[in-house]
């Protein structure tokens, strides 16, 4: 079975909702323990996505002759 991938807002969403349970204090420990392992897979998932975004970003710069260029955001 091939897991969906969620996008990056569906992603915080499930990570707002397992939080909330997590707070809630009223799981098992096992369930408390499948859901922190789940959050982190979706971290690392968040994570990776916002890389991505990150390097599709590009910034413009303004240079010393006032004249403004396009770099990508890791390059300033």
């Amino acid at each position: 079975m091939s897991k969906k991938t969620l996008s990056l807002e569906e992603s915080f969403k499930k990570l707002e909702e397992i939080l909330e349970k997590l707070e809630s204090g009223e799981l098992e420990l096992e369930e408390s323990i499948g859901l922190y392992e789940e959050a982190m897979m979706l971290s690392n998932d968040c994570q990776r996505q916002l890389e991505a975004l990150e390097k599709r970003v590009k910034v413009l710069v303004e240079k010393d002759n006032g004249n403004y260029i396009e770099q990508d955001m890791q390059e300033t």
